[in-house]
């Protein structure tokens, strides 16, 4: 056992109000997760669990340290407050690491086992227990909550107490250049701003840094075989836009044959996708991408298509989805930064076209064919279309995300773009 001391130590103090404020943010953020808008609940999840772990680190820390570094003597007092200044202290210890691993539990049973990456960075491995844990942690969790702000009131409470009746004891868990009043009191009345601030930003933090969704277009549902593509599309005008016409693939300016040309991209053009997280809708984009475009309605044979997009800029409306997408258990950029899409034939079909192509993406190599409407009028052309890819043909999705019953298979993309000839 320590010996006792005037003061606490200083690594003891600096644990104390750092788990102090993690603790109220961390409060304030649980109980505000439910509410969030689905733009940045995934993010908040992440990060409540990313804070939730480093509390648990420093609880064990700060218990280490109790136990092993010499700390003052507990204070003076009725038989019946001393009981209840140690049953405080020894209760928040335990909701401190209790809190942490039954989250840690929740997470590692769960039905979807989503991967972590602490703060982005250092991968949480799941723990090796039983599913049949989940529903009882997932209760010892949120009872957790409750008792961490009561038994928060208690400690405060007590504290204030001590204060009022002038004996300066919160003084030795103060930094040393705090000394007697007034210098303490301000101390005080800065140390309790600072907690209420703590739980006022876990609370508001993601309401009110929501991320702007992304525009919501009619995207088609995805069918389930690569043979069967995706009807053709054309996305609603913008509103107070006049309608645009019905895209004609053969109108021209005449009725002269086109010889084949190359196409510039005009800037603004969109390449989407879509599909559904357990029963939630997700509708991203690809904000970087070129097209090399040689086309003729008139002389498919020689036409050409290839479009290369910079998977890095994947967008779904959520940063920390991002990066998912971004690692080796999806597009894996760091080996394969880029997707390629090469049209080996051109073919009228309908009121439209076909480009039966080969999609290079993840380092595998499928066909896949892609339907689009056109509209060419003289040195401008206008076009979109849609395409269905079978996600885990590629390996996009490994592992857990391997579950088409979590996330489909068959993804939607969608593309809308104006070209001028060159």
């Amino acid at each position: 056992m320590a010996k006792l001391t005037e003061r606490y130590s200083g690594i003891a103090i600096l644990l104390h109000w750092a788990l102090a404020l993690l603790l109220l943010f961390q409060l304030g953020l649980g109980w505000a997760l439910e509410d969030l808008p689905n733009a940045t609940r995934f993010t908040a999840f992440q990060f409540h669990k990313s804070v939730g772990i480093l509390i648990l680190v420093l609880s064990l820390a700060r218990l280490l340290v109790r136990l092993a570094v010499p700390r003052p003597a507990a204070a003076e007092g009725a038989p019946a407050v001393k009981l209840l200044a140690g049953a405080v202290h020894w209760l928040l210890y335990g909701v401190m690491i209790l809190g942490p691993l039954t989250g840690w539990i929740i997470v590692s049973t769960a039905r979807v086992k989503l991967p972590t990456l602490l703060f982005g960075v250092v991968p949480l491995p799941h723990l090796p227990v039983s599913p049949a844990l989940n529903v009882p942690a997932e209760t010892l969790h949120g009872l957790i909550g409750w008792l961490l702000a009561g038994l928060f009131l208690l400690h405060v409470a007590g504290a204030l107490r001590h204060h009022l009746l002038r004996d300066d004891l919160i003084a030795r868990m103060m930094p040393a250049a705090v000394g007697r009043r007034p210098a303490l009191s301000i101390a005080v009345v800065v140390a309790l701003a600072a907690c209420v601030a703590a739980f006022l930003t876990g609370s508001w933090r993601y309401r009110s840094h929501a991320e702007t969704p992304l525009p919501s277009q009619p995207l088609p549902s995805p069918v389930s075989t690569p043979d069967a593509p995706l009807a053709a599309t054309t996305p609603a005008p913008e509103p107070g836009a006049s309608p645009t016409p019905s895209p004609s693939p053969s109108a021209s300016a005449t009725d002269a044959a086109l010889p084949v040309r190359s196409w510039k991209l005009v800037p603004g053009g969109t390449l989407g996708f879509r599909t559904v997280y357990s029963g939630e809708a997700i509708n991203g984009r690809f904000t970087r991408w070129t097209a090399d475009i040689r086309f003729s309605p008139d002389d498919l044979a020689h036409s050409k298509i290839a479009v290369d997009v910079d998977l890095a800029s994947v967008s779904s409306g959520d940063s920390e989805r991002d990066d998912t997408l971004k690692g080796d258990d999806f597009f894996g950029i760091a080996a394969h930064p880029k997707a390629r899409f090469t049209a080996t034939r051109i073919r009228k079909q309908g009121n439209g076209y076909v480009a039966d192509g080969t999609l290079d993406l993840a380092g595998a190599s499928r066909p896949v064919p892609v339907r689009f409407t056109l509209k060419i009028d003289g040195d401008h052309a206008q076009a979109s279309g849609t395409a269905t890819v079978q996600r885990l043909a590629f390996g996009v999705g490994k592992g857990q995300w391997s579950d088409a019953s979590t996330i489909p298979d068959a993804v939607a993309v969608t593309f809308r773009f104006a070209a001028d000839a060159t």
